[in-house]
């Protein structure tokens, strides 16, 4: 009986130990201790008799944000097994992603789309399989990035940036010496560093970027306005030299902004920074405009969503707004940079080779369009972030922690080697009326600059296939001879080789355009009424005119001679004047819509001498119907 009393003490012990041991390990794990807490987790495992699947999705969560993939699948495919997709966004996501850092991308896209169908996200679904369809391709390619690590970087954290003139700016926890340890994994807090650019594209003179900035905690992410004169950094939110936590033990991460020009730096919180959630990787744009910025703050469409905000000129700043699900995914999006209206970000979320991939998406029309991964070599199966263009064309920074750098995350530079980068284009010209494919149709491609670039004519079938750069805006018109023209403005993407079908146009006949008057061949319209006394070109008389600028589009070589007419009414000379002002004014209103003026010989004005009905001046013959008859203009064909 004693020995059993025994027992069942050192049972009761062990299971009283293995619980303060979970609970120890939890807290870590809740204070994003990751270090201590992963130590804890596997103490736990070696009495514990019965592990509940949290214990298990915690384990995980902990490896993976301590990077040891191999671990955090180990423990991630237990809870997974027990619970299955999960309704926690941030907890499916590691999973997925850990899969994907593995390079196990078909077992990853099982595990998104799962929880994608049972979820009945069919909108997301859809975009994973379109998003999907385009990595595939990306896998099939070499990168078109020439990529080297910077000579800056150190054994420590290196990453982002921005120029002040040829100043470079960036983050670093480097300053082991003076800097804290962070509790989450055991490296110093970052400071605001920098080096200067010199003739070479080299940096030289590292050093830290001012004294009067640094804090004991986190400085990162910086922008500059264009003026130079603010300065836009994150940091962590603190009281004199103390963090501040928050109810939930966490430290958020504030936006603020320093006049860089006073001698006394004045640190100024933005307004639409929160207690309850975090901002950071501030960019302004080149007209000093915007300011975009990542935040958790409530309201998004997953863990870290990207924001924009209009800057005033008085200094204050609009409501900001989501960019939106096309941009913002489940999980993180962040690093938002843009260039022109081609926005740059850095995402967890959307198909790719695992961790951040940088993405571009561009603004037109009010929306963002399709989301491109900009592929290997920029990209990997690591967190690839921060993108910025460089001072010299296609050349720029981006930031990893991929395997084979020096520190824990470390700074970039890239050229994009345009000219090795080609995609097909393949489409098909048709008649608008009969569908019928035209043959001998001329497609003209003009480039950004609106020169021509290349010209190709379609086949027997009506197909034509051109070869354009990558990456690059196009205007592409399809013609021929006796139709209307077509055209569109195109942007091509980034995939190597990537062939893209079924651009198409559609071409009207305009055969009977033309109507012959004897031995005069004139262009068929209805006619243009003009008002009484009066020749500007109105709305209606605008419908009519348009059918003149589509010949004269469709025959290029087209010239012809304008004929204005007026009615019997008002003396011969006001006639022949307001005549002639008629004819002016239907010859300037082609010009403006682009014709060449010495495709129209003559635009006279014949008064009340050719009319088509004879009337009197007092209206006693004539009904009102048959005088607008009287004011028109023809158009008439010399040559063509």
């Amino acid at each position: 009986m004693k020995r059993i009393y025994i027992v069942l003490f050192c049972l009761i012990g062990f299971n009283l130990f293995a619980q303060s041991q979970l609970e120890k390990a939890n807290s870590l794990h809740d204070r994003f201790i990751y270090v201590e807490a992963a130590k804890e987790y596997e103490l736990y495992l070696q009495t514990a008799k019965k592990v509940d699947p949290i214990v298990y999705m915690n384990m995980g969560d902990t490896y993976y944000n301590l990077k040891d993939f191999n671990k955090a699948k180990e423990v991630y495919e237990k809870w997974y097994t027990i619970v299955g997709p999960n309704k926690n966004n941030l907890q499916g996501y590691q999973y997925y992603d850990t899969l994907r850092f593995l390079k196990e991308y078909d077992k990853a896209n099982k595990v998104v789309e799962t929880y994608f169908r049972e979820r009945g996200l069919n909108d997301k679904l859809n975009a994973h399989f379109e998003e999907r369809s385009r990595f595939n391709e990306l896998l099939k390619g070499d990168t078109l990035y020439d990529v080297k690590n910077l000579d800056l970087n150190s054994q420590y954290a290196d990453f982002g940036g921005a120029f002040d003139g040829n100043t470079f700016v960036f983050s670093s926890s480097r300053n082991k010496d003076i800097n804290k340890i962070s509790d989450r994994d055991n490296t110093p807090y970052l400071a605001l560093y920098k080096a200067e650019l010199d003739a070479g594209q080299n940096f030289i003179n590292v050093d830290l970027y001012n004294e009067k900035l640094e804090t004991p905690f986190h400085d990162a992410t910086v922008s500059f306005s264009p003026n130079s004169k603010y300065l836009y950094y994150a940091s962590s939110f603190q009281d004199g030299k103390r963090k501040v936590f928050k109810g939930d033990k966490r430290n958020y991460f504030k936006i603020y902004r320093v006049d860089v020009t006073s001698k006394r730096f004045k640190k100024e919180l933005l307004p639409f920074n929160g207690d309850e959630y975090s901002t950071g990787h501030p960019f302004v744009t080149e007209d000093g405009k915007k300011l975009y910025f990542a935040s958790d703050m409530p309201g998004g469409y997953g863990n870290a969503d990207i924001y924009v905000c209009d800057i005033y000129e008085d200094g204050t700043y609009s409501k900001p707004m989501n960019l939106g699900p096309l941009i913002n995914s489940l999980v993180d999006d962040v690093f938002p940079y843009v260039k022109g209206n081609t926005l740059y970000f850095s995402s967890e979320g959307h198909v790719g080779y695992g961790g951040l991939d940088i993405y571009k998406s561009v603004f037109k029309d009010g929306v963002y369009g399709t989301t491109i991964n900009l592929g290997p070599g920029i990209n990997s199966n690591a967190d690839d972030f921060a993108y910025l263009e460089g001072k010299e064309p296609n050349t720029g920074y981006f930031s990893s922690n991929r395997s084979g750098g020096k520190g824990g995350d470390d700074i970039y530079s890239f050229k994009y080697n345009l000219k090795e980068c080609l995609q097909t284009i393949n489409g098909t010209v048709f008649n608008i009326d009969t569908k019928e494919p035209l043959t001998n149709a001329v497609i003209t491609v003009f480039d950004s600059d609106l020169k021509e670039y290349v010209k190709v004519t379609t086949n027997e079938k009506g197909v034509y296939t051109l070869e354009l750069n990558c990456g690059q805006k196009y205007k592409i018109e399809a013609s021929k001879l006796g139709f209307s023209r077509d055209a569109l403005e195109f942007s091509t993407d980034i995939l190597p080789g990537h062939l893209m079908n079924m651009v198409d146009f559609k071409l009207k006949d305009l055969s009977d355009t033309f109507v012959t008057d004897g031995v005069v061949e004139k262009i068929r319209i209805d006619p243009i009424y003009f008002e009484y006394y009066r020749y500007n070109i109105n709305d209606i008389a605008a419908i009519q005119m348009r059918k003149v600028l589509n010949a004269m589009v469709a025959y290029p070589d087209m010239i012809i001679k304008i004929e204005a007419h007026t009615d019997q009414r008002g003396t011969d000379y006001f006639n022949k004047i307001l005549s002639t002002n008629r004819a002016l004014a239907t010859r300037d209103w082609l010009i403006e819509k682009g014709i060449n003026p010495s495709r129209i010989e003559s635009a006279i004005g014949y008064g009340e001498s050719q009319p088509i009905n004879i009337c009197d001046e007092e209206s006693k013959n004539c009904t009102e119907v048959e005088y607008s008859e009287n004011r028109r203009s023809e158009f008439i064909v010399v040559s063509r």
